[in-house]
């Protein structure tokens, strides 16, 4: 027990642990020259898209120190992200996770979003949407609104008032039918949407489908009914390729891109095993479920 107490001793234990410590310590420094260490690349491009940001951003080019000090920031950011995931700390993180799915979705996109289409690509996209690329058809009408407030049977007045317009062939009198109502009592030259948009779409829809020229109803709005007396009907018609080419060659790139992705998600599907509980199985699409969504 007293060999335990000498100071000696205490000295040669600690003198060991020193020596184990560094000797420990020099072994992991050659296995570091030994082995290839990760490495952290910065190149032209880097620089470029750095000095284009900055340039964006303040709407001038950086100074010399300005741009050290992007490059060093660039350097350090690599850095911590690289040690980041060695220390897996993007693991169950939302944030990350959808950066860099929504990062992916972008790389997918901005890939096809270089190509142009041919003209034989663009005049076939054309004629498969005509309803895409038409000019809406276009109504003017006069309408007599009856009050379902004001009257003890609205539909019924409406009625009465359409037969003896019918009758009359539409006299001037007719602008003495009917209620106040706080919009326009005619209009000129509009969409199915903007008549959608004040009277509601079964209105508009029944609307459009009036023959011009002939007092017309009673036909419901969000106010109450109406008798409709259609003046000009233009219908829709497709616009030729030539008036609406560059929307034509937008939407084919978004077509596109929305194929890609599709494309590029049903081989991640076939790729990856999908492991879900029986409760969460019947919520998912057979699409969804790569080569075979199991418990």
């Amino acid at each position: 027990m007293r060999v335990l107490k000498e100071p000696l001793l205490h000295f040669l234990l600690a003198g060991f642990a020193l020596f184990g410590a560094y000797a420990w310590m020099d072994r992991a420094a050659e296995n570091r020259k030994v082995g290839k260490a990760p490495e952290i690349r910065v190149g032209g491009g880097d620089v470029q898209w750095l000095a284009e940001n900055w340039t964006t951003q303040w709407r001038r080019p950086p100074t010399q120190e300005e741009l050290h000090g992007l490059i060093t920031d660039y350097v350090d950011e690599q850095l911590l992200a690289r040690e980041a995931r060695a220390l897996g700390l993007e693991e169950n993180d939302v944030i990350v996770r959808r950066r860099l799915a929504q990062k992916l979705t972008f790389l997918i996109e901005d890939t096809l979003r270089r190509a142009e289409p041919s003209d034989t690509e663009l005049q076939r996209f054309y004629g498969a949407h005509p309803v895409r690329f038409g000019s809406d058809a276009r109504i003017s009408f006069r309408h007599i609104y009856f009050s379902q407030q004001r009257r003890a049977d609205a539909r019924a007045d409406a009625a009465d008032a359409l037969r003896m317009l019918l009758e009359e062939g539409g006299p001037p009198k007719s602008r003495e039918l009917g209620d106040r109502l706080l919009v326009e009592a005619e209009f000129n030259d509009e969409t199915e949407q903007s008549i959608s948009g004040v009277f509601g779409p079964d209105f508009a829809r029944a609307v459009f489908s009036l023959k011009p020229g002939v007092w017309g109803g009673p036909i419901e709005s969000a106010y109450g009914p109406h008798l409709v007396r259609v003046s000009a009907l233009r219908e829709a018609r497709l616009r030729p390729l030539s008036e609406v080419r560059e929307r034509v060659a937008d939407e084919w790139k978004r077509e596109q891109e929305k194929s890609a992705k599709e494309r590029y998600l049903a081989e991640l599907r076939s790729k990856y095993d999908l492991v879900v509980d029986d409760t969460v199985r019947p919520l998912i699409s057979p699409a969804r479920a790569g080569k075979g969504a199991h418990q």
